[in-house]
């Protein structure tokens, strides 16, 4: 997380925002989730199994809904498609 999601403040690695004050390690930690989960879904996709990645990418979604998550989740999709 670069910047503080409330007052948009440059966060330079910092779990408290300098501006707002505001605590984001709790919401840092569940963006990390989210990325690792993007991660493992990366590794299903290589290993031909576009099921278990899916299932990662819907969780990763519902934690921290990024457009790469979300470009990764539709190709996992069109690969089950295609499979069936």
């Amino acid at each position: 997380m670069e910047r503080c999601p409330l007052c948009r403040a440059m966060l330079h690695g910092a779990d408290t925002c300098r501006r707002c004050r505001a605590e984001l390690g709790s919401a840092q930690r569940v963006a990390r989730e989210s990325r690792r989960m993007v991660g493992a879904a990366i590794q299903q996709l290589i290993q031909d199994d576009p099921a278990a990645a899916a299932r990662l990418l819907q969780r990763a979604l519902a934690l921290h809904a990024t457009p790469e998550a979300r470009i990764l989740w539709q190709l996992a999709q069109v690969t089950l498609r295609r499979a069936a």
